[in-house]
């Protein structure tokens, strides 16, 4: 799988792990590994919608209520909103690290349950026989009657497969002022984009803001979009 896929999949992910002991959410130590916490504010959300071929489409809603000097706390619906509905996970991400510290899971209004988040190692750095080309344009896009300017990414990559090849293609557009950005580091790399293999640029992408959009096709397709945001996020799960 190109670490695209891995990345991406990681990012979107809505599918959840039960313990054979008991019904419970296995929430990741690397759940928020590509998104930049550090660029969060107490009181910023998104609800976004997940549509995928042959799934019927989920809605969710992320989170920041809570920002310490080395955690941000993050509140979210996303990992149980398929297999855990009318159930919420609060976790703490490492600033530095991107790594879950502390999770808790539970019903709004209610003192949440202390799960032990689940060791997991790095994504598959992928396919660096991949080849293709991505390209960056700015556009605008109207998201509740105002109009915002955006960042489209546009990548499309071949790989060999097994007896035929893997076309991938992504559509990624971003809008500076929207929370829940992704991670790039110093150098601009994004972790949940195509880097790997001979990948012919046309324009350098900044990464900023948050999604507003993104495709993804692999044979089967999967969109997220955006329905709307905020900056006035309380914590509705309670800490023990």
């Amino acid at each position: 799988m190109p670490r695209s896929l891995a990345a991406l999949a990681l990012f979107v992910s809505l599918a959840t792990a039960a313990s054979a002991e008991e019904s419970r959410p296995d929430v990741s130590q690397n759940a928020w590994l590509d998104l930049d916490v550090a660029s969060l504010k107490a009181g910023d959300w998104v609800k976004r919608r997940l549509e995928q071929d042959g799934e019927k489409p989920v809605e969710y809603r992320l989170a920041c209520v809570g920002v310490e000097a080395d955690v941000v706390w993050i509140e979210e619906d996303r990992t149980t909103a398929e297999f855990f509905p009318g159930t919420v996970i609060l976790c703490s991400v490492g600033l530095k690290d991107r790594l879950v510290k502390r999770v808790f899971w539970g019903k709004p209004g209610e003192k949440g349950k202390e799960l032990t988040p689940t060791r997991a190692s790095v994504p598959d750095p992928g396919n660096d026989a991949a080849s293709g080309t991505a390209e960056v344009t700015v556009g605008k896009v109207k998201i509740k009657d105002k109009e915002f300017v955006t960042e489209k990414v546009e990548i499309k990559t071949e790989a060999e497969g097994f007896g035929a090849p893997v076309k991938v293609k992504q559509v990624l557009v971003f809008a500076p002022g929207v929370p829940f950005g992704l991670y790039a580091d110093d150098k601009g790399v994004c972790r949940a984009s195509i880097q790997e293999g001979k990948i012919e640029w046309k324009g350098k992408a900044t990464w900023k803001g948050g999604l507003v959009s993104m495709v993804m096709e692999a044979g089967t397709k999967t969109a997220l979009t955006l329905l709307e945001w905020g900056t006035d996020a309380k914590a509705t799960l309670l800490k023990p």
